[in-house]
C-alpha cells in the first residue's frame, strides 16, 4: 500500500495512511492499529465450552454477551476515514533521512553544505548519457533555491541516499518560508480532480 499522509481538517493533525481525493474532499484511511478481519462468531462452540466447565448457567447467552462486547471494543479501534485538506495530501517517498524520519513530498531537508531542498513529485527532465539528451520523468525530485544561487544548477536532482546526507527541517505547509519555489510545487499533483492509489 502506499502511504500518504494529508493535514485533518478538525484538527490540524497530520494523519498518515491511505488517501482518496475525489473533488475537493480528501480523505485518509487511518488509525492506531489494523486488523485484517473481524472473526466469525461460533455461538455452539463458545456457549457450550462455558456451559461445559459450569462457568455460567446460560452459557450461550453469556458467550454472545461476551462478543459484543468484544466486538465493541474491536470497533473502537477500527480504521475511520478522516477528512483531511485536500491540498496538504502528499506521497511517501519511500526514504527517510540520517536520524530516520521518513521523507514526505513537500518536506524540506538541510544537506551537509546547509543547503536546502524540497522533495517534489512530478513530472520532471533528466539527462539521460545514453542517448544524451533531456528525457522527461515522472517521480520523486529535489529542488533547491540555495543550488540554483550558488551553483547555477536550476534543473531537479535526484533524491538519491538520503539517510546519508539529508535531515529533515520541515515541511512547507507548516512552515511555507521553506518552500523552494523552483518551478514544481509539492502537492500541485496531488490535490488533483481524482486521485485513488492502489492499496
Amino acid at each position: 500500500m502506499d502511504l500518504y499522509r494529508g493535514k485533518a481538517k478538525t484538527t490540524g493533525d497530520w494523519i498518515v495512511g491511505a488517501a482518496v481525493v475525489i473533488g475537493e474532499k480528501a480523505h485518509i484511511l487511518g488509525s492506531e492499529s489494523l486488523f485484517p478481519e473481524r472473526p466469525a462468531y461460533h455461538r455452539m462452540a463458545m456457549g457450550c465450552g462455558i456451559e461445559d466447565r459450569n462457568l455460567q448457567e446460560n452459557g450461550y447467552e453469556a458467550a454472545e454477551y461476551g462478543w459484543e462486547e468484544a466486538l465493541e471494543r474491536y470497533e473502537e479501534n477500527f480504521p475511520k476515514w478522516i477528512e483531511v485538506e485536500p491540498e496538504t495530501v502528499t506521497r511517501c517517498c519511500d526514504k527517510h533521512d540520517v536520524p530516520g524520519n521518513v521523507l514526505f513530498e513537500g518536506d524540506v531537508f538541510r544537506n551537509p553544505d546547509n543547503l536546502l531542498f524540497e522533495i517534489c513529485y512530478g513530472k520532471y527532465m533528466a539527462f539521460c548519457p545514453g542517448d544524451r539528451e533531456w528525457m522527461e520523468n515522472v517521480g520523486f525530485f529535489a529542488v533547491s533555491m540555495d543550488a540554483a544561487n550558488l551553483y547555477g544548477v536550476k534543473e531537479p536532482m535526484p533524491l538519491g541516499m538520503t539517510e546519508e546526507y539529508a535531515f529533515l527541517v520541515g515541511n512547507i505547509f507548516d512552515k511555507p518560508e521553506l518552500r523552494q519555489a523552483a518551478g514544481q510545487e509539492a502537492g500541485q499533483d496531488a490535490a488533483q480532480p481524482l486521485l485513488m492509489p492502489a492499496t
